[in-house]
């Protein structure tokens, strides 16, 4: 089984729109699992549906960052894709209405950037192909250390009130 991985360079502006002073800032790494075997044609079809909801351009952010696609490749599904404390966002089509679904888990265990109360964090949204929203119904989940499960900020700020944790 293969698994088509497409790799983004982000930028992010130092200066101002009128005059830009850019700065590489890493990128992110979108895999689409279980592919099979597909050709350039093929591969080339799905990054451009994927496109809208995993780039920006400088006109989107006012000036202020741009991400672009700098490859994509099919690789078989056992293979490393990026390095361990990377985080992937793994993405799939809902073969009805052809919307892009993403799904991103951040492991913050160890070296984490997040509380220490905070196990990892799951992020889903979708890429509505029908309008230009690129994150619809977004919603995240975080495992804490106790097993419970906080919804959103909210569900975060709550269990830390709860425990008085500061």
């Amino acid at each position: 089984m293969n698994k088509l991985v497409i790799n983004t360079q982000y930028m992010e502006n130092y200066g101002c729109a009128k005059d830009p002073y850019m700065k590489f800032k890493g990128g992110n790494t979108f895999v689409l699992p279980n592919c099979g075997e597909l050709d350039s044609n093929e591969i080339a079809t799905i990054v451009a549906k994927v496109r809208p909801f995993i780039t920006t351009t400088m006109a989107e952010s006012n000036g202020g960052c741009e991400e672009y696609i700098i490859d994509s490749t099919v690789v078989p599904h056992s293979e490393k894709v990026c390095e361990d404390w990377e985080t992937i966002t793994e993405f799939c089509f809902d073969q009805f209405s052809g919307d892009v679904n993403f799904m991103k888990v951040s492991d913050n265990r160890e070296d984490g950037w997040m509380r220490d109360e905070i196990l990892e964090q799951t992020e889903t949204w979708t890429g509505d192909m029908s309008a230009t929203v690129k994150r619809a119904d977004y919603k995240s989940e975080y495992l804490m250390e106790d097993g419970d499960f906080a919804l959103g900020q909210q569900g975060l700020k709550e269990w830390f009130t709860a425990r008085e944790v500061a």
